[in-house]
């Protein structure tokens, strides 16, 4: 059986890669560099930046403006309406406070008690 499986495995010694790989379309090659890619998409030893491929194509729509982002994001902050709360905030305070080694009824022992 082994023999038979490296018979199988000679014919494939004699292929050119560089051959089939010049032959290839611009496409085909895009098609083939996205299944390279996926065949090992969570190999630690690459940053995360290049474990994932950037499948955007869109070229920059304009100048970068630090200050228009800005204002335009604090306008949008402002226009937007704040969502009201399921349970409304009163302020006030449940529970005691919690005080460890605080003295009890038992003068003996010491023990975590409430207080107040």
């Amino acid at each position: 059986m082994a023999l038979s499986y490296q018979k199988d495995l000679e014919k494939y010694k004699e292929i050119d890669e560089d051959e089939i790989l010049n032959n290839l379309s611009e496409q085909e090659l895009k098609q083939l560099e996205t299944a390279l890619e996926e065949m090992d998409p969570e190999n630690a030893l690459l940053p995360a930046s290049m474990r994932q491929k950037d499948h955007t194509v869109k070229t920059a729509t304009g100048p970068f403006n630090r200050e228009k982002l800005l204002s335009y994001l604090e306008k949008e902050a402002l226009e937007y309406k704040d969502r009201d709360d399921v349970v409304p905030f009163t302020g006030e305070r449940k529970g005691g406070c919690l005080s460890a080694f605080h003295q009890c009824t038992a003068p003996s022992a010491r023990q975590i008690c409430f207080c107040g």
